[in-house]
């Protein structure tokens, strides 16, 4: 009936992280998922949202959170393929799936998600949820949100990633697991 306000999104927190600290004030050591600095939409850099777009929902700008090209697209690949090959969810859906919903596949929640992504467009910015999206999102190796991968990956803020970087962390959604630059490491 209601989404929540766009600060009760940004503050509600996506898991439990344990950070241990020497005497001397330094971080030792942290255990559990690890979630890096909130950046506004403002200070991601324009080549992580390209990149974020340009991977998961090339038509993110343009449709109402839902996108119909996606969804015929998916089902032509389906009746061809005689199987699930790609998905047809924005990255709006996403957001609902993973703040509201659980990933359980079946025609029930999607429903429920595309409910809930035409509801998020009609309240929130298109930035503020990618905003939403880019800070929450995992991306393998217990990192949540840019921020944090960013750090685990390349040892260095978000704020500062490359052409490159904002390209792998972009393709790390899809599968996180497979994906990962530490998989073989």
């Amino acid at each position: 009936a209601s989404l929540p306000s766009y600060s009760e999104l940004k503050s509600s927190p996506n898991g439990q992280m344990i950070r241990v600290h020497a005497a001397d004030g330094r971080e030792f050591v942290s255990l559990g998922p690890s979630y890096g600095q909130w950046l506004p939409y403002a200070q991601i850099p324009r080549v992580m949202t390209d990149a974020m777009v340009a991977t998961e929902d090339r038509r993110f700008r343009m449709h109402p959170g839902v996108d119909p090209i996606g969804i015929a697209r998916s089902v032509f690949v389906r009746a061809r393929r005689g199987r699930w090959a790609q998905g047809g969810s924005t990255i709006t859906q996403q957001l609902a799936r993973n703040i509201f919903l659980t990933n359980n596949r079946t025609f029930v929640r999607k429903v429920k998600e595309g409910i809930l992504a035409l509801a998020l467009e009609r309240k929130f910015s298109k930035d503020q949820i990618l905003e939403l999206y880019l800070n929450r999102v995992y991306f393998g190796g217990g990192a949540y949100g840019i921020d944090a991968a960013s750090r685990k990956f390349f040892g260095h803020g978000a704020d500062r990633l490359s052409l490159g970087e904002a390209a792998i962390i972009a393709g790390l959604v899809k599968e996180p697991s497979n994906y990962s630059p530490t998989a073989d490491v």
